[in-house]
Parts: C-alpha cells; sequence; structure tokens
C-alpha cells in the first residue's frame, strides 16, 4: 500500500459532536478530490450506453465515490465523502466563503478548524452568562444573515418534475421501460402505452400525497411574525432601550428581542431580563407551565441542553410575561434548522431507514423464480426454431421472460397496502405519517408503556401523608382527616410546587395543581417585585416565593426559598429515595424504608418533603449561591401519597394483548415499587406473581435483590376502615431488603434464578435457594447503568451475534454449561440480556435510559413498539421500531403514529392494522408474481404454436384480470381480534413460497391440459408465424386467454387468508364484486360469441368447427383445475408445510452462564 494514502488517512479531519445536530449526526467523513479525466469519461460512457450508466451512477453514490472521486488531503480537497449515523452516504461540495471552509450536510453548514482538523456544526458562539448580559445588539445583521441564514424552517416544495424524474428512472420503472420496449417490438405497442400511462398516473397521485405531507410540515414549520429587536450600541439589560418591530424571518443570532405575551417564538433564545411562563406543549406534548429565568451573572457558557431554566425554545408560547424594566429581554442563539424545533423536522425529513425482510426475501424468491422460468424459456427454445421465429423474436422473448417475472409496478401496489392502512387507522382518529411502519407494525412482539398519562390517568388526586415524629414515622393521615391547614407542611405544600394562575385558571403539572388545592391557598396576582410568587390563605397567612428550582428529571426534585413574614425557609420536594439522600441522616425515620414499601405496594405515587430554617442574612446569601449549596442540610419532614388510577380500560387492553401473548414492559421514571404494582393492576404482571427487583447501591457500589411479595389490596372506600387497616399493614409489613448479600452471591442468584426459569431440574440448584420460575424481573435505573456501563459497546456492534450467541442455545445440563466457562465480561454481558428480556419493569429511568432499553431489546431481535405521552418518552419512541404519542399538539408529528383519543387501545389498533398491512403487502407480492408467471407460461404454450395474445387481451389479462384484485386485496380489513399468530414476512419462508409455488404450478399444470385437450383436435386454418412474427388471433390463444380468467379468480381466492389477520373474504365485498363481475364476464366469453368478441379481443369462435362441446369441456377442466388450487391450497399445502414461525413466543433466555455459580 502507498505510503501517503495511510498517512492520508490518519490526518483525516473529523466532525466534532454538537447540541444543534441533534439525533441526525454524522459519525464519518472523508475528504476527496474530484477527477477532471473521470468526468470526460463518465461522459462518454453515459453517451455509449445510452445514458445506462447515468442511471446506475444516481442510484448508487457508493460508484459515484469510486469512479469519479479519490482520497485527497484537506489541503487539495474539493467534496467530503459523508456517512450519517443511520448508514446513508452523502458527498458534499467544499465551499470557501469569508475564509471559512465549510460543507452542507441535511440543512447544517459545518466550518472547518485548521488548528483541530475538525469539522462542527455552524453555531453561534453566545460565550458566558455573564458576557450575554452585558451583550449589545447586532451592529451588522446582514452579514450574519449571510452566514447563520434566515430565521425559519425551509420544508422543500416538493418539485413535481424533479419528484417525476427521479421516480421514474428508479430500478423498477427501467425495468418496465425495458418491458415496454420489448413489448414494442413484438408489436405490442397499445399494450405498452397503456402500461406507461397507468405507471404514470399512480405516481402522480403518489406526488400529490407527498405534496399534502409536505404542506402539513410546512404549515407546522411556519412561525412568521413580527418581533420587536434592538440593535443598538448599549448592553440588553439597560432600562432605556428602544426596539423596533421586524419580520421574525430577518431576525440573526445575537439579535436582542422583547418576549411579549401570547407570543410564540421564532427562534431559540436566552433570557437575560425579565421572568416568563411557557407552555412548551409544541415539543414535549404536555402543557405544563414552565418558568423560565434570566441567567446568572457567571463566567460559564450556556447551553441549551443543560440551561433549560433559562433558554426559550422555538413554536414554544408565551403564557405569561414579567418585565424587569419595560420589556422582557431575550438573545437570540439558534435559528432555522439549528434551533431546537428545526432538529425535529430533521429527524422528520431524513429518517432512519430500518431494514425490512419483506423486501430483500422477496428479491431472493423473484431470482430464484426467474431461474426456474428462464429454464422453462430454454426447453422451449427449439420448439420456437422450429416453429419459424426469426433471431429477433426469439432474441426478445429471452429479455422478455426476464421482465415478466418481476412485476414493474409490485412496488406501487405494495405502497398501496401501506396507505390503506393510515387511511383506516385515521378513521379510528389514530394519525400516521410514515408509510413504511405499516408493515413494520405488523411484526411487533414487544410493547413497552410510559406509566404515567399512558397505562395510568394523567389526573392524579391527593391520598395522604405522613409526618415524621422524632425518629419514626407518626400514624398515616388521609386527605379528609385533616383539621388545621396552617402547619408547616402545609406552607411547604403550598410553595414548593410549580402552579400558576392565568386567566382565572390554575395550570401546572396535575400533581402541583392537586396539592396546592389541597392547601386551600391562593395565588396573589400582584406579589412584590422581589417575589416570585405570593399565596394567602384565609387565615391571613402571606407567603412570598423568593426563589424557585423548578423540578428536573435528572435532580427528581424541586426546591423553593420562602419568606413567612420574619421566618424564612428552605422547603425542598421530591423522590423519596432522594429526599433520603439529600436530608440529614439523623432526621431519617428508623422505619422509612418500610414505611415507603407499604405506600408504593399500594399503587401510591410517592414524594418526600423536606426542610430547612434560615436566617434572612442566610436567606439573602443563598439567594446567589448554588442549587447545591441551597438544598445541603435538609431536615427530612414526611411522605406525600398521591393516588394515579388506572385508566378506564387499561386493564381490558392488556389482557387482549397478554392473550395475543405480546410481551409487554413497563419503562417508567417512577419509584420501582409504585411501577410493580401499577403492572399488577393492570395486568402486564399476574398478580399471584412475586417480583425480584434488581438495584444498585452507588454508595456501597453493590447489587441489590429484593423480593417484592403480593400485595393483596382488600380495601374498600369505607375510609376509616381504610386508615386502621393501613395502620395494620405499617405494623405487619417488614422491610422488603433485611437480608443482606454481598456482590458474588447477588450474581449467583440472578444466574441460578434464570436457570430456574428455564424449566431445567431443580436439583441443578442449591439446596438453599429459595427462588422459583414464579418470580419476575424489575430492574432500576441505577441497576441498568451498572451493566450498560460495563458493556463493549464497539464490540457488541461489530460482533453482535457473537456476543449474544448463547441465549437461544438450550441447556441440558450444569455440565454442558460449565465445560464453556465466561469471564465477568461475558457473564455481565449474557446476564444483562437475560434480565432485559425477562424483566417486566424498568423504573426509575432517565430520558435517555428509557432509549436505551428499546436499543438494547432491538439488539436481542426484539421488534418494539414504543407508547408514551410526555418529553421523556421522545428518545425512546424515536428509538422503537414504531413509537405511538397522545401528544394533542405538534409534538405528534415526531412520532410514526399519534392518538386523538388517551386510551391504550390505539396500540391494538395500530397492531392489527400492522398484521392485515403486512399480509395484505404479501398477498399482494403472491398474486402479483403468481399471475405474472401464469401469464408468461400461457405465452409461452402460444408461441410454440406461432401466436400470442393480442394487445387488448394483456390489457383485460393486466387490467381487468389483475388490477382489481389487487386493489381489492389492498383494501382488506383487520381482524377485530389479536391473536398470537404473525404474519411471516418472508417469500423465503417454505410456507409462504409453498403457497406461491403451487399457485403457480397447478395453474401451469392446468393451462397444458387446456393446451392438450386443444390439441387433441384437428383445426382448419389456424394462423401461425408470419415473416418470423407471431399471430395475434388464433384458436389456442383464445382458449387460453379464457382458461387464464379462471385461474386468476380461483388463485386470488386461495391466496387470500383472512383467518387470523383479516376480514373474511365473505364479507368483503368490493373483492366480491370484483369476482363475481369476472367470473360473468368469463362465463359469458366462454358459452357466448358474437362479433365483437373478434373485433374487439381477437377471439375466436371455437364453436364452429367441434360444436358445443368443446368449450363446455375446456370450461369443466379449469373449473377443476381451479378447485385443485383451492383445495389443495387449504388442506394440503397449508398442512404439509405449516407456518412455525408465525407465533409470538414467550422469551426464553437460555444462558450459558452456570460456570459462575458456585
Amino acid at each position: 500500500m502507498d505510503p501517503s494514502s495511510l498517512l492520508s488517512k490518519a490526518q483525516n479531519p473529523v466532525v466534532v459532536d454538537s447540541e444543534i445536530e441533534g439525533t441526525t449526526k454524522i459519525t464519518y467523513i472523508e475528504p476527496i478530490r474530484l477527477q477532471k479525466r473521470r468526468v470526460v469519461l463518465g461522459v462518454l460512457l453515459s453517451v455509449i450506453t445510452s445514458f445506462l450508466f447515468t442511471l446506475a451512477c444516481s442510484w448508487s453514490k457508493k460508484l459515484v465515490r469510486k469512479f469519479f472521486f479519490k482520497e485527497s488531503q484537506m489541503e487539495m480537497a474539493t467534496h467530503m465523502w459523508i456517512i450519517n449515523n443511520d448508514n446513508s452516504n452523502n458527498i458534499s461540495k467544499l465551499m470557501n466563503k469569508q475564509n471559512e471552509i465549510y460543507f452542507i450536510n441535511r440543512k447544517l453548514n459545518y466550518i472547518y478548524n485548521t488548528s483541530m482538523n475538525a469539522f462542527k456544526a455552524l453555531e453561534y458562539d453566545l460565550k458566558t452568562k455573564r458576557e450575554l448580559l452585558q451583550a449589545p445588539g447586532i451592529q451588522q445583521p446582514i452579514l450574519f444573515q449571510e452566514k447563520y441564514g434566515k430565521c425559519l424552517i425551509d420544508i422543500p416544495k416538493p418539485n413535481l418534475f424533479v419528484y417525476l424524474l427521479k421516480e421514474l428512472t428508479a430500478p423498477f420503472y427501467i425495468l418496465q421501460y425495458l418491458s415496454c420496449f420489448l413489448w414494442v417490438l413484438e408489436d405490442l405497442a397499445i399494450l405498452s402505452i397503456i402500461m406507461i400511462s397507468v405507471s404514470l398516473i399512480f405516481t402522480t397521485i403518489n406526488f400529490l400525497l407527498l405534496q399534502n405531507s409536505a404542506k402539513k410540515l410546512r404549515n407546522m414549520a411556519k412561525s412568521l411574525a413580527q418581533v420587536q429587536v434592538y440593535r443598538g450600541l448599549q448592553p440588553c439589560n439597560q432600562q432605556a432601550i428602544q426596539f423596533r418591530k421586524i419580520d421574525s424571518k430577518d431576525l440573526v443570532p445575537g439579535d436582542v428581542i422583547a418576549i411579549e405575551n401570547k407570543m410564540t417564538l421564532p427562534c431559540d433564545c436566552v433570557l437575560v431580563s425579565g421572568d416568563l411562563l411557557m407552555n412548551e406543549a409544541s415539543l414535549t406534548g404536555e402543557s405544563i407551565p414552565i418558568p423560565k429565568i434570566p441567567v446568572e451573572d457567571l463566567d460559564q457558557p450556556v447551553s441549551f441542553m443543560t440551561d433549560k431554566r433559562h433558554c426559550l425554545y422555538e413554536g414554544t408560547k408565551v403564557l405569561l410575561a414579567r418585565p424587569k424594566y419595560q420589556h422582557v429581554v431575550a438573545i437570540v442563539g439558534r435559528t432555522g434548522f439549528s434551533s431546537f424545533k428545526g432538529q425535529i423536522f430533521r429527524s422528520v425529513l431524513y429518517p432512519k431507514v430500518q431494514p425490512f425482510a419483506f423486501y430483500s426475501q422477496g428479491i431472493k424468491y423473484l431470482i430464484c423464480l426467474a431461474i426456474c422460468v428462464l429454464i422453462v424459456y430454454f426447453a422451449l427454445l427449439h420448439r420456437m426454431i422450429t416453429v419459424g421465429f426469426s433471431f429477433m423474436i426469439i432474441f426478445l422473448r429471452f429479455w422478455d421472460a426476464l421482465t415478466w417475472i418481476v412485476p414493474p409496478a409490485l412496488p406501487i401496489f405494495v405502497s398501496m397496502c401501506q396507505t390503506y392502512s393510515l387511511i383506516r387507522l385515521r378513521q379510528k382518529g389514530i394519525f400516521g405519517i410514515d408509510p413504511t411502519k405499516s408493515l413494520v407494525s405488523g411484526k411487533i412482539n414487544t410493547v413497552c408503556f410510559d406509566k404515567t398519562g399512558t397505562l395510568t390517568t394523567i389526573g392524579i388526586d391527593m391520598f395522604g401523608y405522613q409526618l415524621r415524629n422524632q425518629q419514626k414515622f407518626a400514624k398515616f393521615i388521609l386527605k379528609n382527616q385533616v383539621k388545621s391547614k396552617n402547619s408547616l407542611e402545609f406552607k411547604l405544600f403550598a410553595t414548593c410546587n410549580g402552579t400558576y394562575e392565568i386567566e382565572g385558571d390554575l395550570m401546572g403539572d396535575s400533581l402541583d395543581v392537586e396539592l396546592f388545592k389541597f392547601t386551600d391557598f391562593k395565588i396573589d396576582k400582584n406579589p412584590p417585585q422581589n417575589a416570585k410568587s405570593r399565596v394567602v390563605n384565609r387565615e391571613g397567612i402571606v407567603l412570598d416565593v423568593l426563589k424557585l428550582y423548578e423540578f428536573e428529571s435528572a435532580l427528581q426534585r424541586m426546591s423553593v426559598i420562602v419568606k413567612d413574614t420574619d421566618d424564612y425557609y428552605v422547603f425542598v420536594k421530591g423522590s423519596p429515595e432522594k429526599m433520603a439522600e439529600l436530608s440529614m441522616q439523623n432526621t431519617i425515620p428508623t422505619d422509612f424504608k418500610k414505611n415507603l414499601n407499604v405506600l408504593t405496594m399500594k399503587g401510591l405515587r410517592i414524594l418526600g418533603f423536606g426542610y430547612k430554617q434560615i436566617t434572612q442574612e442566610e436567606c439573602e446569601r443563598l439567594m446567589n449561591a448554588s442549587r447545591q449549596e441551597c438544598e445541603s442540610d435538609i431536615q427530612f419532614l414526611g411522605l406525600l401519597a398521591m393516588e394515579n388510577k388506572l385508566k378506564h380500560d387499561t386493564p381490558q387492553v392488556i389482557n387482549l394483548l397478554n392473550n395475543a401473548c405480546v410481551d409487554l414492559k413497563i419503562i417508567s421514571g417512577d419509584n420501582p415499587l409504585t411501577t410493580v404494582q401499577c403492572a399488577r393492576e393492570c395486568g402486564i404482571i399476574p398478580l399471584g406473581k412475586p417480583v425480584l427487583l434488581l438495584d444498585y447501591n452507588e454508595k456501597e457500589q453493590q447489587l441489590s435483590l429484593d423480593e417484592i411479595g403480593v400485595f393483596e389490596d382488600n380495601l374498600n372506600n369505607n375510609q376509616s376502615k381504610l386508615n386502621s387497616e393501613i395502620d395494620i399493614l405499617f405494623d405487619e409489613v417488614e422491610d422488603v431488603n433485611e437480608s443482606s448479600l454481598d456482590h458474588q452471591q447477588i450474581m449467583n442468584k440472578l444466574v441460578q434464578h434464570l436457570l430456574t426459569a428455564q424449566n431445567i431440574k431443580r436439583s441443578i440448584i442449591s439446596e438453599n435457594d429459595n427462588l422459583s420460575a414464579g418470580h419476575c424481573f424489575a430492574m432500576s435505573g441505577k441497576a441498568f447503568d451498572y451493566f450498560w456501563d460495563q458493556l463493549p459497546h464497539e464490540e457488541i456492534k461489530k460482533h453482535k451475534r457473537q456476543s449474544f450467541a448463547g441465549f437461544e442455545q438450550p441447556i441440558d445440563n450444569v455440565e454442558q454449561i460449565k465445560i464453556q466457562g465466561l469471564t465477568d465480561e461475558e457473564l455481565h454481558n449474557k446476564l444483562f440480556a437475560s434480565i432485559c428480556l425477562k424483566a417486566k419493569v424498568f423504573a426509575r429511568m432517565r430520558p435517555e435510559q428509557k432509549s436505551m432499553v428499546i436499543e438494547k431489546l432491538q439488539q436481542l431481535n426484539k421488534m418494539v413498539l414504543m407508547i408514551g405521552d410526555g418529553a421523556n418518552d421522545c428518545a425512546a419512541i424515536k428509538q422503537a421500531n414504531v413509537g405511538v404519542s397522545f401528544a394533542q399538539s405538534d409534538a405528534a408529528f415526531s412520532a410514526p403514529y399519534s392518538s386523538a383519543d388517551d386510551s391504550i387501545d390505539c396500540v391494538r389498533q395500530v397492531l392489527l392494522d400492522g398484521r392485515c398491512a403486512l399480509q395484505n403487502a404479501l398477498e399482494v407480492f403472491q398474486y402479483y408474481v403468481g399471475a405474472s408467471v401464469i401469464k408468461y407460461i400461457a405465452a409461452m404454450i402460444n408461441m410454440s404454436f406461432g401466436q400470442n395474445f393480442a394487445d387488448l387481451q394483456y390489457i383485460a389479462i393486466n387490467y381487468i384480470g389483475s388490477l382489481p384484485y389487487l386493489k381489492s386485496i389492498s383494501l382488506s380489513k383487520p381482524s377485530i381480534l389479536l391473536t398470537k399468530d404473525l404474519p411471516n414476512e418472508s417469500m423465503m419462508a417454505i410456507s409462504n413460497a409453498a403457497v406461491l409455488s403451487f399457485q403457480i404450478i397447478v395453474a401451469s399444470f392446468g393451462l397444458i391440459i387446456n393446451f392438450l385437450y386443444w390439441n387433441s383436435f384437428e383445426w382448419d386454418n389456424e394462423p401461425s408465424v408470419v415473416n418470423g412474427k407471431f399471430s395475434k388471433e388464433g384458436t389456442i390463444q383464445t382458449t387460453l386467454f379464457k382458461s387464464i380468467q379462471i385461474y386468476f379468480i380461483m388463485a386470488v381466492i386461495a391466496i387470500y387468508t383472512s383467518r387470523p389477520f383479516k376480514q373474511k373474504l365473505v364479507t368483503h365485498k368490493i373483492m366480491l364484486i370484483f369476482i363475481c363481475i369476472s367470473l360473468s364476464f368469463t362465463l359469458w366469453i366462454f358459452f357466448t360469441y358474437q362479433e365483437w368478441q373478434y373485433t374487439v379481443f381477437k377471439l375466436y369462435n371455437t364453436n364452429t368447427q367441434h360444436g358445443r362441446s368443446y368449450n363446455f369441456i375446456q370450461f369443466l377442466l379449469t373449473i377443476i383445475v381451479g378447485l385443485v388450487m383451492l383445495i389443495g391450497d387449504e388442506y394440503f399445502i397449508k398442512r404439509v408445510f405449516p407456518n412455525n414461525q408465525n407465533q409470538i413466543k414467550k422469551s426464553r433466555v437460555r444462558p450459558s452462564m452456570q460456570s459462575y455459580v458456585s
């Protein structure tokens, strides 16, 4: 190898990760140089090959890269070879502007840094927070606009000419043109014109659908408005700065703008003056007021990912603006596709294409079929020569044979199945934006649910609370047992929440709103200038919230600094586990874990709360201190219990999914015990089944394995009895984690349990093991992190199959496992995979962890559907094979499916319609290919006697005998019952191949029988080859034309599969109508004859020479063969070649890790 090439590769630039790339990133770049000589050679090749080389280049960017470019150093490069994180390729031209080298990829500019030898997506440098507060207005906006572009998300408008040029030059269409060219040479010009016309019509219809979808995206992206901007020299935090109005599209990064009430933001900004209350439903799907505060005067850089409380995002709406001076002021940070909303649109414009076996396996089957057809061609070659065909006709028939086998319009009819699926779901209130997901959803075998707002209602009810009494908890207080609401805990409840009053309505997270209502406090509409908010009650208690740290998922808490007349407090509220960490240990009750377990096992949502009292001087200091300092030395006060009920139909839908053997899991950020109880109540975990909770103690750096027993909830609505029974529970229930096991023992027990669950003999487990196959698994986010961090991720990507090969192999005995021997790393990998497959609950999961769980399941060959309703579910929804959302806002377009209703029954509907669409696509493939081969066999028999079908006969066969059936199949509706059966999308599967092959073989034999019976008669003046060309009329082609109509009818009835995916054939009115029309037409031409039949279809009157008995016997023979096609398929093929892979099977993990057990 040339050493210079090695040097070049070693010095290849890299792409530095940037926030503005979102999920659409570049994984590899390489500088390349365009070779002018190769361009000239490419032009010559295109001319010589009649532009076939040009077409090949348009299909393969790798070919363009290899032929026209060569590797180069950056100094000599003209283009960049780009590989994106979805494995797509792109060649982008290197440009030089304002002494900056850059290239454009997927709407973003990437700027070259010479010193770092790296590219980075262009973004405006906001510098530090302190510099932002002193920033002046932009003085040269035109230069900034040239560099950063206009402030708008410009969704490309589809161009009809460009679309047609791209679509009509696709490989299948080129094959169609080849077919039409061959037919013209064979004197079948009318058929060619009809074929091209139909394809053009279908392509135009698809363009109109694409144009409609793009129009909706453009409307969603549009955010044009008048904005007040300051472009002066004074710092933006001054009181007397003057604003002027401009169009929002003219904004540039660095602009200082005024934020007004009811305003929809046209860009991403950083707040520098005043307070805001924002509705971010357009991004998160949650209509919860989000408070925003100005950046602090600190020497820290601003990040739109980590400083969300200071950042405003495009598309979000201002609910309430509270200016410090005359205006609320913000500085523009990101515009266009660089904004957070722009990132979402980039992911929509460039979706990740997931491989699907339907297409690849279908092509393999067509290749096998083409070989068989060519064998038929060569078998009849001698006969065609003997008959007298010219060499040109014989040559054309060879290529014609290939075009018969690969129907050019096949992709159109498959896409029809996808489009009709979306239409059916839309009628049920489920809106889909990605047609390809219609087929993918037909193979879903695992469904992951978010908990709150998905399985349960969004609304939440107050249940009660429990305070600390010295070293233990006091008696639990139900909400209707409260006597006074002036105590310290009610001051905490009234202030430590995210509730706001806007136009007379309380807004915020449902938990906070319900908690605030419980306190009987009211929000003062005119708080003092130095307070964020003020609340008062009837007894005259006045509480001022001086500072608020809003709730953050990563921190699992919120806090406030409150003034109560002359007293000052820091109030903190969050998850019980987090509060236990923050609070002083001498204030944690000794029965903390026991009481927490009792409440969570009832399915209640539990929060911990605490406080610390401070002096006025400490308050002033903490106002400018860090959050960590503010929330230190907290005294634990108690536990708060909220009731989050299941949606009314959740148990019924879960029961239907369980009956269909769909693997169901919950991935939630909630408490593990609460989530487990929810899983039990809805049926994801059977009520009588104990659960093993796998957790990780970060302080002790050790795994914990706790058994969560079955909580029998026999409590009724009688509140007095409810209270007494809770007291009894507190006395009787022991700590879940009483027994202490070391790390090694935990690993051993995990291994033992997983082996036990595989029906392995009890004797292989140690006598003191008390685990049984009746357990389910639950895993915490900390335990998930422990296993995930030890995975060799790069190796998994390279050797995925090898890494998990042990899971699918059955384990017969311990000796077999011990012989294999596993290292600690291999054990962790296999154990982690086993737990992920068996776990029913993943709790306390961060948003990114939810996505990682989905990714792990996909690595283990699971097809996953994720359904969620909040911002913390977006990453998981995108990662899943199919995502479903409840969002009633612009956020819905980021999920492939969004439901207008909040019922999880939409999951069942998506699965039902997905299986129907996949089965429809499979049947369209089978029928279209089968009909094409049958037509080819009939044509070859005709050719053996110097005849062929006439133009209008071909048109009738293609568009009367085939098109209605293909249309009817794609219109088939789904079954109403979800079963454990799954469509087998692989045409190479013996069950599918057998069905299609049987239809082709029987119909071919039928045509041969029709031919043999015809050949048993003497026919006078039978047309044959004239001047080396075939005749388009004759008795043999008349006979086969009539018979082929019957075979088509029988084939579509045999291929149509109703149970268990689709409606029964007898209820498919459109299909029955087409069958009746086709059958009536066939009977008419079989037993009657008028002169128009010859004039239009070139049909001969076969009764004139041998009487009516000839047609009757031919009809009888055809019907008998047709019945063989029907009966043989139902009672022979499907029984001899059953589809053994078409059921969802419960995961059986057989990990080869017993050698780890002592």
